[in-house]
């Protein structure tokens, strides 16, 4: 008995809903509906409240109830023209799909990502979505910028790298065969408190009583990034250490400048950028500049002169680890910190503030630097993530990532683990 009765209550509960499907049905396509619920006057405000609304630019007498804001299908059954009928949609265009190399044979041709280049025409509160190819291609050139302390401390550090530097040129070629290197240096601020000043003589030679050494410099370009890079050694070979007063040096003036000078340093636009500081010391950060009287803040310009020295180390405060955040983004750089052990602590915090940033332990005479380099440079190329910059504030954008398992990640738009030919999806939702 219970049957029977079970099953007539299943029926009357699908007749009413039913019902309730065919009034809400009624209410949507009908009736009233977001569109025709909001009193608005004109085209404009229509096709704002909701990717679905239109507006009928035919004349409705006055007496009439219709609503010139409704659904399309409505307006169209309510008899308003075709021709009058305002309904935008969103479009995605894509403009340039070339296919994804697999080798880099020339800098001008090498494609890593697909699609290169699309329109998208969003209707407010409309959403698209399209999905991103990214490949890492095999024989990649790369742009390697050594960044050296040149402070007293370091002397046993350059002793090495002058014997180390083809050794670095033959492993690093060995990863492309489009390498090209560069050399620079630095110490700190020209000025006191920082300059060493007794005894006398020492401004000129800080090292006096020690070796025969540098002026105090705050950053110069030594050798612009060549293929040549032979003259690695060379130069490297020239160099001569200095000294300073305190512990804390200025690699960060310097590494602004390594960035931001892209002319003078030669950083190729379709290269991987590598930017590599060695230091056995703490560095000094914004606000530092004021025990000098350096107030004004550091501007994230260029400024080396013609003999390729930083010409506003006395004007210019220490930049704030945002600055080189934003720099580093700006001109595609990756940045190792190859530091010894004493201050890897330091540099792994400044790492965990400065998305890109890694960070290697250097022996105490630089002899692993070769290695330390190499496995900084597979760990950066085992990573893809992707950044959009000028994004307008008013479109809110979400990622999804498909890695090397094909599963795709909500919120994530970044995958690691990658080899040199693998492919992976980002999915862009607008």
């Amino acid at each position: 008995k219970k049957f029977p009765d079970d099953l007539k209550w299943r029926k009357q509960t699908f007749s009413d809903l039913y019902d309730v499907m065919k009034c809400f049905f009624a209410f949507t396509f009908t009736g009233s509906n977001i569109c025709t619920s909001r009193g608005v006057t004109t085209c404009r405000e229509c096709l704002v409240v909701h990717p679905s609304c239109a507006w009928c630019s035919d004349e409705i007498p006055p007496q009439s109830t219709l609503s010139r804001c409704d659904l399309k299908e409505n307006l169209v059954k309510e008899g308003c023209s075709a021709a009058a009928i305002e309904f935008p949609t969103s479009k995605l265009e894509i403009q340039q799909n070339n296919p994804l190399s697999d080798r880099a044979s020339s800098t001008a041709d090498v494609t890593q990502i697909r699609p290169q280049k699309i329109q998208l025409t969003l209707r407010i509160g409309d959403t698209k979505r399209f999905t991103v190819s990214v490949k890492q291609v095999e024989d990649y050139p790369v742009d390697l910028y050594y960044l050296m302390d040149l402070s007293y401390s370091m002397k046993d550090d350059l002793l090495k790298l002058q014997t180390l530097g083809n050794k670095l040129a033959e492993t690093m070629g060995k990863t492309t065969s489009k390498l090209h290197m560069g050399f620079g240096a630095f110490v700190d601020k020209t000025t006191y408190p920082y300059l060493i000043t007794y005894p006398k003589g020492a401004i000129q030679n800080p090292c006096v009583g020690y070796v025969v050494s540098l002026f105090v410099f705050g950053f110069k370009n030594v050798l612009s990034l060549t293929e040549k890079v032979s003259r690695f050694t060379e130069e490297v070979q020239k160099q001569k250490v200095s000294r300073n007063r305190d512990s804390p040096e200025g690699g960060f003036d310097a590494i602004i400048q390594a960035m931001v000078c892209k002319d003078k340093i030669g950083w190729r636009p379709d290269a991987s950028h590598l930017l590599v500081l060695t230091t056995d010391a703490k560095t000094h950060l914004a606000l530092d500049g004021r025990i000098a009287g350096i107030v004004q803040p550091n501007d994230g310009e260029c400024h080396l002169d013609d003999n390729n020295n930083f010409n506003k180390s006395t004007v210019l405060d220490y930049p704030s680890l945002g600055l080189i955040t934003d720099k580093m983004s700006e001109n595609n750089i990756n940045l190792i910190f190859a530091v010894t052990s004493y201050v890897v602590p330091l540099y792994q915090e400044y790492s965990q503030l400065i998305p890109g940033t890694t960070v290697g332990t250097l022996s105490d005479d630089s002899g692993n630097v070769i290695q330390l380099i190499k496995e900084a440079y597979e760990k950066i190329r085992s990573k893809m993530e992707l950044e959009l910059l000028g994004v307008p504030e008013e479109l809110n954008l979400s990622f999804n990532a498909s890695c090397l398992n094909g599963e795709v990640i909500r919120g994530l738009r970044s995958c690691s683990g990658l080899k040199i030919g693998d492919t992976v999806c980002i999915i862009y939702n607008f």
